[in-house]
């Protein structure tokens, strides 16, 4: 799997030369333009070795500049300086492995070019994709020019379009509080939407007779491939339209067909196209979400008759909602460690408001030449949004709105999922043998999670985290934690997300870092700070060494840490500490961090480089506990 489509040719970057001086590359997919750069993939065609340009392949991660970066465009050549490198494993414990996620896209370099690159020309490899990008930007300037609230914006560009680029950060958490995110990216649910008012305006034109079943699916399968090109062919909606394709083209066969089979074939297209599908995470939601949709919500609705039609509605969308949460669940914990408590309040207004959304936002790409009817649409837009924004963000301030910090294995995973399958092969064939094998396998999932959580629960552990040009320390006393960092990184809670939230949901800890679970003596000294923890004790030399400060007797410490450039020999020191290990944190400069790692080595100092090294641990035995 960790070759596909070119890894293994002798001009891919893989098997290129060390000595890469530059490389001409295609801007593969529209900017992702963030708070302090721009990321974009580029494909590779040409590197310069040894003053000569030779063929290559390859794709790269880029980060650009935000300026020069923002107004590049799908096709357009790039003459870079520099050499890619290959991209880097997960720094530190149950963080998100970006590497893995990026193999699986077929790509193994990174680059940070920030303004090292000059624009070179412009020849899109796919003349579709080209349209498909250029027919998005169309759409992305009429909704912008129409709906000015950005917060509005940034949630119909998403749900329209699926570009999520302009969502707020506040937005983006309540909507995920709630379970709520899937409206937020264009899938199965808005292309079924589309599917279904194309299916309702033919029958209402009378061309839903049998005669006419192939006019019905050609024009259905033409309308869900436009609307795919306005999304400029994003993979969530390639994946949905692929689905609905088999779906029409299977009616109009007028065959018996099953839509389990229907399902698989769509499935078995696209990873004949991309194995490496199998592996995403909205593949794997997507047909997980329709089966449980197909299979358990006819049978969850019969379970309750209702008269009113008002009523009958709500149970329907609640049976939906509840039939895809039972079959992704297991899977989105998994992932996202997090459960929506309130999804069913949710989507009670969420998915209707799906609806309309979508439905306003066609209306006013479709209608945009007519400018009071698309300024009048866009304001209701603007004003229903708000609405549902507001109910959205009630819902995710009520008490216990999401239950967070939840661990599982991938092979929790599938014993939660054997479990669930037990409980209905047991109501479906009413055969008490299915809800033993339940239990049992209860039990040993009961059993997987005490053997993570014990080697936990009786140990204590100094940690030193790998966050670039962050002083960041992380203690634990059996579930407990406490965590002393610099400023910057207490004051950025994305970089807490992605950093220290994994490695506490590994331990059973608080994710929380203003919970400090329990108290860790510091005392200051003319040198630093100095931390007692267990009996251990750390000296965080956090102000110069200056030769005045004199010490008659050496503090001893069992590490010394150094970061932010406090100390550029170990000479400086004089003497005034002893230590039995020097760890070299990452808010030290490249060139400080080789200087003292090398001095270290010529002395036969024990130290450890976060920066070179990666995350620093220390575990032991906590005879209090």
């Amino acid at each position: 799997m960790a070759y596909y489509k070119g890894e293994l040719k002798t001009d891919h970057l893989l098997n290129q030369p060390e000595t890469i001086q530059a490389y001409k590359a295609v801007v593969l997919e529209p900017p992702l333009i963030k708070e302090k750069s721009v990321n974009c993939q580029l494909e590779v065609y040409e590197v310069l070795v040894d003053r000569a340009w030779q063929r290559a392949g390859g794709i790269i991660n880029a980060y650009l500049d935000t300026l020069k970066g923002g107004s590049l465009s799908y096709g357009d050549l790039l003459f870079v300086q520099g050499k890619p490198v290959p991209t880097l494993p997960p720094a530190n414990p149950g963080e998100f492995d970006y590497r893995g996620y990026l193999v699986y896209n077929r790509i193994h370099h990174q680059h940070f070019i920030r303004d090292q690159f000059v624009l070179i020309g412009h020849r899109p490899p796919n003349w579709f994709v080209s349209k498909a990008s250029f027919l998005r930007n169309k759409s992305i300037n009429v909704i912008n020019s129409f709906i000015a609230e950005e917060s509005v914006r940034g949630i119909v560009l998403a749900l329209v379009l699926g570009v999520k680029d302009d969502l707020q950060d506040d937005v983006i958490q309540a909507f995920s509080a709630t379970g709520a995110m899937h409206v937020l990216a264009v899938s199965g649910l808005h292309v079924g939407i589309i599917y279904a008012i194309i299916f309702l305006l033919l029958k209402r034109f009378g061309i839903s007779k049998p005669k006419y079943k192939y006019w019905r699916a050609l024009i259905s399968i033409l309308v869900l491939w436009c609307y795919a090109l306005l999304t400029g062919l994003s993979p969530s909606v390639l994946r949905a339209v692929t689905m609905f394709s088999f779906i029409s083209v299977g009616q109009a066969l007028s065959r018996h067909t099953n839509i389990y089979n229907t399902l698989a074939a769509s499935a078995l297209v696209l990873l004949l196209y991309n194995p490496y599908l199998i592996m995403s995470v909205g593949f794997q939601l997507s047909y997980l979400a329709v089966f449980g949709i197909v299979y358990l919500q006819p049978r969850l609705y019969a379970l309750i008759e209702v008269n009113h039609w008002l009523l009958d509605k709500v149970w329907a969308i609640t049976c939906v909602s509840i039939a895809a949460q039972l079959a992704t669940a297991p899977l989105s914990i998994l992932y996202f460690h997090q459960f929506p408590s309130y999804f069913l309040l949710s989507n009670l207004f969420i998915i209707p408001a799906a609806f309309i959304i979508l439905i306003s936002g066609l209306l006013l790409l479709s209608t945009s030449f007519i400018l009071p009817l698309a300024s009048a649409l866009g304001w209701l837009m603007t004003k229903f949004i708000l609405l549902v924004n507001g109910l959205v963000f009630w819902v995710s301030q009520l008490p216990r709105s999401t239950v967070r910090g939840i661990y599982i294995s991938i092979f929790d995973t599938w014993l939660i999922y054997g479990v669930m399958v037990s409980v209905i092969l047991c109501f479906a064939r009413k055969r008490l043998i299915y809800l033993k094998y339940g239990l049992g396998i209860s039990l040993i999932f009961a059993i997987s999670q005490l053997r993570h959580f014990s080697k936990f629960a009786t140990t204590n552990e100094f940690s030193v985290m790998a966050v670039s040009g962050s002083q960041v320390m992380d203690f634990r006393s059996g579930f407990k934690a406490h965590m002393i960092a610099d400023s910057l990184f207490m004051s950025d809670s994305e970089r807490q997300r992605f950093h220290l939230h994994p490695k506490r949901l590994l331990s059973g800890s608080t994710e929380k870092i203003a919970d400090a679970n329990f108290e860790l003596p510091m005392v200051s000294t003319p040198l630093g700070r100095l931390i007692s923890f267990d009996g251990l004790r750390i000296l965080c030399l956090d102000r110069k060494v200056l030769s005045g400060v004199e010490s008659s007797t050496p503090i001893e410490v069992d590490w010394l840490i150094l970061g932010k450039d406090v100390l550029k020999d170990l000479e400086e020191l004089g003497g005034k500490v002893l230590f039995k290990e020097l760890i070299l944190d990452p808010s030290n400069s490249w060139y400080t961090d080789r200087r003292l790692a090398k001095q270290a080595e010529q002395l036969k100092i024990k130290y450890h480089s976060v920066r070179q090294d990666g995350y620093y641990s220390r575990q032991w035995k906590n005879k209090n506990l």
